[in-house]
């Protein structure tokens, strides 16, 4: 089996020639391109349309010599920060599959070497292609693992309004992979009978296809899963910020009710009582008078206070 990943007309031709079944993949190919190999290939004009708008929902569409499948996958940027949707037109027929794409998918590009080498049928070509998009997804779904747990660490240290920011960005990033990945895994043995049924394609065992099913519930259960944990995580930030904030409020009602016994204590000392006037008249007095009212209230606070500290810390 041959891949191409440009538009040669004669290899191409030769190929469909012989009945050579061959896989071409164009990745950022220019218009021209995808219409030379569509009439190349005889591919329908409304599949041809779709594959040069993009954009397009993952979706199957039937033809009477092929099918038009449109698959998401995805990737990490190369900074490391952000996931990018990466969106894949497979034109399958019992001749030739085609794969059209605007973003690199590394998964992809290491089939064009190994494919070659190995020996199973036109089918089993469809299906490595279709797994490798699919694990792709992996990958994606472990680096977004590791962000939620990061900032979940974060929140319960220390939250902070930025980190309310950073859990929606990254819930809209794990939603819109489950938007697409959803249809595609509800809609997967459709794809594979209609793939089974394409005239003209060899056949091997049903159960690699039913492999790709498989591996997209299990994506789809894992993005589920982080969309609730994050919806989690943003119940936690409001609790732990409303937490941080009753742990101020308790310490500055601590700090008030001593200086409320302090300036009760000296603004009784500052009255024209005859009795305070008439006996307190030296410093030792004052110190006495001062002291105990001053030092017993404060103590007494400060030792019910310590012992309550767990339950308000």
């Amino acid at each position: 089996m041959e891949v191409l990943t440009s538009v040669d007309d004669g290899r191409i031709e030769a190929l469909l020639a012989r009945d050579e079944f061959f896989w071409l993949d164009l990745r950022d190919a220019p218009g021209d391109a995808v219409e030379r190999a569509g009439a190349l290939l005889g591919l329908h004009p409304l599949a041809l349309e779709d594959s040069r708008e993009f954009a397009q929902r993952p979706k199957l569409d039937r033809y009477p010599q092929a099918v038009l499948l449109v698959y998401w996958s995805a990737r990490i940027t190369a900074n490391r920060l952000a996931v990018e949707p990466v969106e894949v037109h497979l034109h399958i027929s019992g001749g030739f599959l085609l794969t059209v794409r605007r973003a690199p998918c590394p998964e992809i590009e290491a089939l064009h070497a190994e494919l070659p080498e190995e020996n199973g049928s036109e089918d089993y070509v469809v299906y490595r292609v279709l797994d490798a998009l699919t694990d792709a997804l992996f990958p994606v779904i472990d680096h977004l693992e590791v962000r939620i747990d990061a900032l979940e660490a974060e929140v319960l240290h220390d939250p902070r309004q930025p980190q309310l920011g950073q859990i929606h960005r990254l819930k809209q990033d794990v939603q819109q992979l489950h938007r697409r990945a959803l249809p595609q895994r509800d809609h997967f043995p459709v794809v594979s009978d209609a793939i089974m049924s394409l005239p003209g394609l060899t056949h091997g065992k049903r159960e690699y296809l039913r492999d790709v099913g498989d591996h997209l519930v299990q994506v789809t259960g894992e993005l589920q899963r982080q969309i609730d944990d994050l919806g989690a995580l943003t119940a936690t930030f409001f609790n732990a910020n409303a937490t941080r904030l009753n742990r101020l409020a308790t310490r500055l009602t601590v700090m008030a009710t001593f200086f409320l016994i302090w300036t009760l204590v000296t603004s009784f000392f500052g009255q024209n009582f005859g009795w305070l006037v008439e006996h307190i008249d030296t410093l030792e007095a004052f110190l006495a008078y001062e002291i105990l009212g001053l030092v017993v209230p404060t103590v007494v606070a400060a030792v019910y206070f310590w012992r309550r500290r767990e339950e308000w810390w």
